[in-house]
């Protein structure tokens, strides 16, 4: 009895919750919690949505690398500036993985190696079209990364130095 007392109970309170708290579309959970796509997916998504391309270049055994994936890209507003501006795609330097580049078909690592990839961690800002925009090398704490990630996401590279945008 005191189990069917529980599910009247939910099946009484839980429809009225929902007209006070309605539950979020697909497309709002998917943008609080960015995940990274392939390349080619992120190409053809990025001029459709007018986000940029956000390019995370690692390789598994390197310590810099997994902070970045288990601090920085964990760090709420990492997420919220990566789902406001970005499509994220990850990039191994070692994987012999397929990605395809504008038609051209080559490997993760051989992909790293066109972008001339020197060090891991690299982050690489490319335009909607996948034209890189810029690079960043090396780890870079939440705090700054959510910056940088602001400043090219938005624009504000073109008119101002990150010095100048990080001062005002």
């Amino acid at each position: 009895m005191k189990n069917f007392t529980h599910i009247i109970l939910a099946s009484t309170i839980l429809p009225i919750a929902f007209l006070f708290f309605p539950l979020q579309s697909v497309a709002q959970v998917v943008k609080v919690n960015p995940e990274p796509i392939s390349l080619e997916e992120a190409l053809k998504i990025a001029p459709e949505s007018d986000k940029k391309i956000l390019v995370d270049v690692y390789a598994e055994w390197c310590p810099y690398c997994q902070r970045m994936h288990s601090e920085v890209y964990k760090n709420d507003d990492v997420i919220k500036a990566i789902s406001d501006h970005y499509i994220w795609v990850k990039i191994n330097v070692e994987s012999d993985q397929l990605v395809s580049y504008h038609g051209n078909e080559m490997t993760e690592a051989q992909f790293a190696r066109a972008l001339e990839n020197k060090s891991v961690p690299t982050t690489y800002f490319l335009n909607k079209e996948g034209s890189i925009l810029g690079s960043q090398p090396g780890f870079i704490e939440a705090d700054m990364f959510s910056s940088l990630l602001k400043f090219v996401g938005s624009d504000e590279y073109l008119v101002q130095t990150f010095q100048e945008y990080q001062n005002n």
